[in-house]
């Protein structure tokens, strides 16, 4: 069982109401990194959405309505992202800043060796592209660069291989300063340590702008460096990293992470565990709100937690998580692969 100090602002989590699956089975996908646009809408990417014209790689989706009746509709499919999962672009970051959506993707080489398994996937070779919107609001026409003009990642290999943007609010209003951050971890399941960068909102899609925590002076302000093997994990948890979610809570001033844990590596059908930490900066440090072992159920096997800020209330305890389904043979029979949404609440100290 994991070990760390409880939080001292929020002493738990707990659900409201069941899950509710997608009410169209066939509209399938995962991952989903989510961002509240500035037209007020949620846009995300789903990982092999099998669904529409996309079958594997990932495309780009507009979620519309609130929890309980939000619409999935694909903006643009993305057909040259192709390869089923670690051989292929896959999402792990979304973000609207100024109005411009960003996208982070992994695994550009397409398969590598995982780090800490020869069966977890690995997330590594990141990059980042930015949208060019038709006339109506954020209908994608294409993404810059194009990927047939990515010559190498912007993030090589797996220490930074799964940027997540960290989301502050719609159009990332909120932000704590003119940088737009982003954390990683180092395996797309069940990885170890997780990194924080950072870069100039107007500097996001430029690889050498980027800078990491490197050490943490006695105060705990870190330091910085632009050279990403020189930077460290903010937080290490030996394989109970899954590709992580974090969110500004503006009323509570503080940074709620998700991440999750697979009970045996890559594997669609022994059930997974939710972790949810929280710190008053995004470099921690990091306490402990909520641990539950085998989330969903074993057969269920969710992954990827995400907090859409749009469906968080004005005081930022109660809100809806939304998560992936098993991806597996059985699962996609069952229908559990596609969007899933569950209500909680926070509970403060």
């Amino acid at each position: 069982m994991l070990k760390m100090s409880r939080s001292s602002v929020i002493s738990g989590l707990e659900w409201t109401a069941a899950r509710i699956p997608y009410p169209d089975a066939a509209i399938k996908g995962d991952t989903y990194p989510m961002t509240w646009g500035d037209d007020d809408e949620i846009y995300t990417s789903a990982g092999d959405p099998l669904w529409g014209e996309t079958h594997d790689g990932l495309d780009v989706e507009r979620f519309s309505g609130g929890p309980t009746d939000y619409k999935i509709t694909k903006i643009n499919s993305m057909n040259d992202y192709r390869g089923w999962g670690g051989n292929g672009p896959k999402p792990s970051g979304m973000i609207c800043v100024g109005g411009i959506l960003y996208l982070a993707f992994q695994n550009l080489r397409g398969n590598q060796k995982a780090p800490y398994s020869l069966f977890s996937q690995h997330g590594s070779d990141a990059h980042i592209v930015h949208a060019v919107c038709n006339n109506s609001g954020h209908g994608v026409s294409s993404w810059v660069p194009a990927l047939a003009n990515i010559a190498a990642p912007m993030f090589p290999g797996n220490k930074f291989g799964g940027p997540s943007f960290i989301n502050f609010g719609r159009n990332n209003a909120n932000a704590r300063d003119d940088y737009v951050y982003a954390v990683s971890s180092d395996q797309w399941d069940n990885g170890s340590n997780l990194r924080l960068g950072r870069v100039p909102n107007d500097s996001i899609v430029r690889g050498e702008a980027w800078e990491w925590v490197c050490a943490f002076a006695p105060s705990g302000e870190p330091a910085w460096s632009h050279d990403l093997d020189a930077s460290i994990p903010i937080l290490s948890m030996h394989r109970w990293l899954g590709l992580p979610e974090m969110v500004y809570l503006a009323s509570l001033r503080r940074y709620l992470l998700l991440t999750w844990r697979l009970h045996k590596d890559f594997s669609g059908d022994d059930g997974t565990d939710l972790i949810v930490l929280d710190a008053p900066e995004p470099w921690g440090p990091f306490s402990l709100v909520h641990v539950e072992e085998y989330w969903e159920g074993r057969a269920y096997n969710p992954y990827c937690p995400r907090v859409p800020l749009k469906w968080m209330d004005h005081n930022g305890t109660s809100g809806w998580m939304q998560f992936s389904g098993s991806w597996s043979t059985a699962g996609q029979k069952a229908g559990y692969y596609r969007s899933n949404v569950r209500p909680f609440r926070l509970k403060l100290t």
